[in-house]
């Protein structure tokens, strides 16, 4: 598939602001375990922070956002939205208390708020149908570049220099992003442009008619619990059961999941072009096979004793979750008119995240500290989480290592809720892109 000059330059920058994106999204899951040590922080603290208050924010704020998308300039919402999630980075490594650093994350998912519906909609109006899937895989490789750079890059920082700088150097270049954007990019024409954007009830009532919709968006959501949770406690699930220091652990976590996530966004968008663009019900096929094949290797790999072993299982797991999740978002787009494509994103994202990232990163956070205190008896609490600058005792280190690694194996049976999501989204989907398409004729 072919690209012209300026469609490839946009391709980059945007995917290049989607790494950064990501890079302050994930910068999180490599210094959670310091900042954990340093604030006394429960994993139930360390999932709010980490996920909960990022995602509540981020998934509320993107609807309204979504709305301003329909009506005004789509690249000057990412441009000031890519502004903001990286001052916010950069205000993190100044955080002297778990309340400061809980409001800048906060602050960050406001600012990242701004990105992908407005994107999703600017692909959808400047890329024919057959192309949007692609299109978007390779825009997301980011995700996987930027969680590359991320835990590698911030790892080393974080080892060498402190989790504060760590912020502060990942956080800063989004800034001249975001310039760059602005001069470089001009607002795609607009599909059906003389029709008035709808009002958000009408938006929200054709979604929650369309099934197809609202399975896609459920078990997105649920992937994303168990990806996303995976996420914020791998690196600390090394460090404690495995011993790992910060660099050590972010190698490991590039290897098992950024690798993982380009290839597969890259190869679940590739063939779902190439097989799913003209027998539709394949759209909801393909990832529920993929979720399928990822359970029993993600159960495998946390439940593995050598590292090794768990590298490779998570890599296979890793490549079949998020494989189809980019296809996902573009696919939804075509289950709603032209004016609602960015509210429609919206409402996705704010489903994907707000389960996945919100609900998931708590709730696997409460289960740890459960499981953890339930395997080191009476005063975990106030031996374990308290504030020590010699660091956990070897009593509290394993028992917060097999409680994370015990709550990670309930949170992988929620990929059972994720197949049987597609699977009602595969029987709905071609039906309800043939009716659209033929009400825009």
């Amino acid at each position: 598939m072919r690209f012209a000059g300026r469609d490839l330059w946009f391709i980059v920058l945007l995917g290049t602001i989607y790494a950064f994106n990501f890079i302050d999204r994930m910068i999180i899951a490599v210094v959670g375990e310091p900042i954990r040590r340093e604030f006394g922080l429960s994993d139930f603290q360390l999932g709010i922070m980490g996920g909960a208050a990022f995602a509540l924010f981020y998934g509320g704020v993107s609807i309204p956002l979504a709305r301003l998308a329909e009506r005004i300039s789509r690249v000057g919402i990412v441009a000031t939205a890519t502004a903001i999630w990286s001052t916010m980075t950069v205000l993190s490594g100044a955080a002297g208390s778990y309340a400061q650093l809980l409001l800048a994350r906060m602050g960050v998912g406001i600012g990242e708020a701004g990105f992908t519906p407005p994107v999703v909609s600017m692909i959808a109006d400047r890329f024919a149908p057959e192309k949007r899937a692609t299109v978007f895989s390779l825009i997301a490789v980011g995700v996987s570049v930027g969680g590359a750079i991320g835990v590698l890059g911030g790892g080393w920082i974080a080892h060498t220099y402190g989790w504060r700088m760590a912020f502060i150097v990942m956080g800063a270049p989004g800034l001249l992003l975001a310039l760059l954007l602005w001069l470089t990019i001009k607002e795609p024409v607009r599909l059906n442009a003389g029709e008035h954007a709808p009002p958000f009830r009408q938006v929200l009532r054709r979604v929650a008619r369309s099934r197809a919709f609202v399975c896609f968006t459920l078990g997105s959501g649920v992937v994303g619990l168990v990806g996303f949770g995976l996420n914020l406690f791998l690196i600390p699930l090394l460090v404690r059961r495995f011993g790992f220091d910060l660099k050590d652990a972010a190698l490991t976590f590039a290897l098992s999941f950024s690798v993982a996530t380009a290839l597969g966004g890259v190869v679940g968008g590739m063939i779902a072009d190439r097989f799913a663009a003209v027998r539709h019900r394949r759209y909801g096929l393909l990832p529920m096979t993929a979720s399928a094949l990822a359970l029993p290797l993600y159960l495998a790999a946390i439940y593995q004793d050598d590292w090794r072993m768990m590298v490779v299982l998570l890599f296979g797991a890793t490549f079949c979750l998020y494989a189809f999740l980019p296809t996902i978002m573009t696919v939804t787009q075509r289950l709603v008119e032209p004016r609602m494509r960015a509210t429609a994103a919206a409402i996705h994202a704010f489903g994907q995240s707000v389960l996945g990232l919100g609900v998931g990163s708590a709730f696997l956070g409460w289960m740890s500290d459960r499981l953890a205190s339930s395997h080191y008896g009476a005063g975990y609490g106030a031996d374990c989480l308290a504030q020590q600058a010699a660091g956990p005792s070897a009593a509290c280190a394993a028992a917060s290592g097999t409680g994370l690694q015990h709550a990670l194996l309930l949170l992988g049976l929620f990929l059972l809720i994720a197949v049987a999501l597609y699977w009602v989204a595969a029987r709905a989907i071609a039906a309800e892109i043939e009716e659209i398409e033929e009400n825009s004729r």
